[in-house]
């Protein structure tokens, strides 16, 4: 289409000479428009390059409350690759943007309610039909805003789970610790995600019932941190001998986070689902060597 419009425009302005040269001077002004910022419009109009990237247009369609349109987004994603990959690259950043917003009383109440409902009714309804979308062999099929949750198909199994899944503050986090813990049942790994309704003081109980061998506090940037490792700092004062995995889902550098003072009293730093499914995964082995009782022979 820029080629198009740039050949009528030129070929207008300087006639048969314009018309010979309209594919590099249209090109010039794309290359132009990238280099020189108060130029960049030229680039935007004229390329053929997505203006926005997948997370801010996934937030986008929530922000107009268009669920259809941003289950869209995250479907074509999603193949191809993986949940994790959707999780990190779209769904984390795109619930960073919401708490920002939120926090600078920029997100009335309204919007609020629809972009955390529904971006955990998305989640769950991805996860279930993950397999056939990365494979290509499902079309869209989006969930209106006002379906009831549907009980998923593969339930966890009974009984107390290995790992349990801390949200540090508010819904963002409780999304993220979701979605780890839907990562580790399609492993086979029984694991919770608590509510961040739930006190500090339930979610130990919980926890000393539960006889969980690994947790892991998943914070959303950018205001997860503190109530993170304020959390953090409580379960391994109450749980000395609990594996502890601290996942702060952020796009810095995980050696940067290792640097932050106060630190993080955790066994395994994450800057990502994909780096926290790995931590525990490899802390699960000890954790359940270090549970287990010695076994004694009888005559």
């Amino acid at each position: 289409m820029a080629i198009l419009l740039g050949t009528v425009f030129w070929t207008w302005l300087w006639g048969p000479l314009g018309l010979l040269l309209a594919t590099p001077l249209t090109v010039c002004l794309v290359v132009i428009g990238r280099y020189v910022p108060s130029l960049e419009f030229l680039s935007v109009l004229l390329s053929d390059e997505p203006v926005l990237t997948p997370e801010t247009r996934f937030y986008q369609r929530m922000l107009a409350m268009d669920l259809e349109e941003a289950t869209e987004i995250a479907e074509q994603f999603l193949k191809g690759k993986s949940l994790e990959d959707l999780a990190d690259s779209v769904i984390i950043p795109a619930l960073s943007l919401a708490e920002e917003e939120r926090h600078r009383g920029k997100l009335d109440e309204v919007r609020q309610q629809f972009i955390f409902q529904n971006t955990r009714l998305l989640v769950e309804d991805l996860a279930e039909r993950a397999d056939d979308i990365i494979a290509g062999n499902e079309s869209p099929r989006p969930r209106p805003a006002n379906q009831e949750k549907l009980p998923p198909k593969n339930p966890p199994p009974p009984g107390p789970p290995d790992v349990v899944c801390l949200p540090a503050r508010d819904e963002a986090d409780e999304i993220a610790a979701l979605m780890l813990a839907q990562l580790l049942t399609k492993r086979g790994v029984h694991a919770r995600a608590f509510s961040s309704v739930a006190l500090a003081g339930e979610c130990m109980e919980e926890i000393s019932r539960s006889g969980a061998k690994v947790a892991c506090v998943a914070m959303v940037p950018p205001y997860g941190y503190m109530h993170g490792r304020y959390l953090c700092r409580r379960l391994r004062a109450q749980f000395p001998e609990l594996k502890l995995v601290a996942a702060v889902l952020t796009e810095r550098d995980l050696d940067e986070i290792k640097r932050r003072q106060p630190s993080l009293a955790a066994d395994e730093l994450a800057a990502s689902l994909k780096q926290a499914l790995t931590a525990i995964l490899s802390l699960l082995p000890a954790a359940n060597n270090h549970c287990q009782e010695p076994v004694v022979s009888r005559s």
